[in-house]
């Protein structure tokens, strides 16, 4: 059984964003006079968003005879070929937060889609969404380098 994978790369904005962020906490930290209570619970709280972003957002993407496959720490989700009853690709701004993260090394949590209802967004990045909609699974939203390709890869 031969195993596909599928690019889906972060986009420039988060790879930015965290490095820029960890210096302007560094930055509030030493600089600002404040107890260590305060610096403490700001690197907490900026270590369990990132460390939620690396845990429940897929790392890889595979694909092969039967399944696709969600690699995540949190635990592979498997999702039968041919259960998938469409995919579509959609934008970013069509899509609402309900709850979840939203931006700090990429998006994951249930958000409304608009002319649709709710989904599950698990991606890296903003562009190059798609909706996966199956008779099994809930409605899921993957970012991936080029859907054009995924969606290809999918019919062979």
């Amino acid at each position: 059984m031969s195993k596909n994978v599928i690019p889906s790369s972060y986009d420039r904005q988060t790879v930015w964003f965290l490095p820029l962020l960890f210096l302007a906490l560094l930055f509030v930290l030493f600089v600002a006079n404040t107890g260590w209570v305060f610096q403490v619970s700001m690197a907490l709280i900026f270590l369990i968003s990132s460390l939620g972003s690396f845990i429940l957002i897929p790392h890889q993407i595979q694909h092969n005879e039967k399944d696709l496959i969600l690699k995540r720490l949190a635990g592979d989700i498997r999702i039968n070929k041919e259960s998938i009853e469409k995919i579509e690709v959609i934008d970013f701004s069509d899509l609402r937060r309900k709850i979840g993260i939203h931006g700090l090394l990429g998006y994951y949590g249930y958000y409304n889609l608009a002319g649709f209802g709710q989904v599950r967004v698990m991606a890296k990045a903003k562009n190059e969404l798609l909706l996966i909609q199956t008779s099994g699974f809930e409605p899921v939203v993957v970012s991936v380098d080029d859907s054009r390709d995924f969606i290809n890869s999918l019919k062979e």
